[in-house]
């Protein structure tokens, strides 16, 4: 029975979802290896609909990855994601590219989203912190037929495991139209200290600044900003909890130089700020 209970453990474990790669990592879907530890969650419309490796309307030849809709299925709400095997990119990374072609007679609307993220902490969207990299709604959905790129998009650091993803959320499945093809996807890994990275993908401007500062974060998360002097004053000082674009009202500071801190979810950046009216 022991030996029984063992045997069936490790049957588990060797069927496992979980898998890592090490950066930089690409993929075409083309072969065996280039589609392992990729997993397809359906938090919507678990028939008729769904990703899968398709040989027809590749790139480059001969898979792509491709999502359709599901004619006269009476399906209303699909929503599909097709998740990475994990990656580690403490220091930020880039998703170099991304290939895609939309087709088909319709296109998203209000309620649907075609759309990649970087997922962090867990595989599953629902368990992970998810972060958009990009939205292909509205003017960059264009159903020609015609394979696009996008390139160098910001990956967020992360002190643990990462996940790329891409997602299908078709409000009217049955009928609207949503065919999505996506090839040649290839990510890496930044080099240099932490503190480098996070340093350069905060920009602050105008510098020096007159009344209102900006904070470009870069979909880095910000805790909380503190603004100091030389002698280590607290002049400013407040949660932000956001991953947006940051407006500071500093028009009631003197002239001279300041230290503004800034708590990312990854670690602290200072930078210095001038005030010159």
């Amino acid at each position: 029975m022991k030996n029984y209970i063992l045997l069936i453990g490790f049957l588990l474990l060797s069927n496992s979802t979980f898998s890592q790669v090490t950066l930089p990592y690409s993929t075409g879907f083309d072969t065996a290896s280039e589609q392992a530890g990729w997993v397809e969650y359906k938090k919507a419309a678990t028939n008729y609909t769904g990703w899968s490796i398709s040989s027809t309307n590749s790139q480059s030849a001969p898979n792509c990855l491709t999502h359709d809709y599901s004619p006269s299925s009476g399906i209303t709400l699909a929503d599909n994601w097709f998740v990475s095997p994990a990656f580690e990119i403490e220091n930020g990374g880039k998703l170099d590219q991304i290939s895609y072609m939309f087709s088909g007679y319709s296109v998203p609307q209000a309620d649907d989203m075609i759309a990649i993220y970087l997922l962090q902490g867990s595989q599953d969207p629902d368990m992970a912190t998810q972060v958009l990299l990009f939205d292909f709604r509205g003017s960059d959905y264009v159903a020609d037929y015609n394979y696009r790129t996008k390139t160098n998009i910001d990956l967020p650091p992360y002190n643990g495991l990462s996940y790329f993803a891409i997602r299908y959320k078709n409000s009217n499945a049955s009928s609207n139209w949503l065919t999505v093809h996506f090839d040649d996807i290839s990510i890496s890994g930044n080099t240099g200290s932490l503190n480098d990275i996070l340093s350069n993908g905060i920009n602050i401007y105008p510098n020096p600044v007159y009344n209102e500062l900006h904070i470009n974060t870069h979909q880095l998360f910000i805790n909380s900003i503190k603004i100091v002097d030389n002698s280590g004053r607290i002049y400013f000082n407040t949660k932000i909890n956001t991953y947006d674009h940051i407006k500071l009202d500093v028009s009631k500071l003197n002239n001279g130089l300041y230290f503004i801190n800034i708590d990312t979810k990854n670690g602290l950046v200072s930078k210095k700020i001038i005030v010159q009216k």
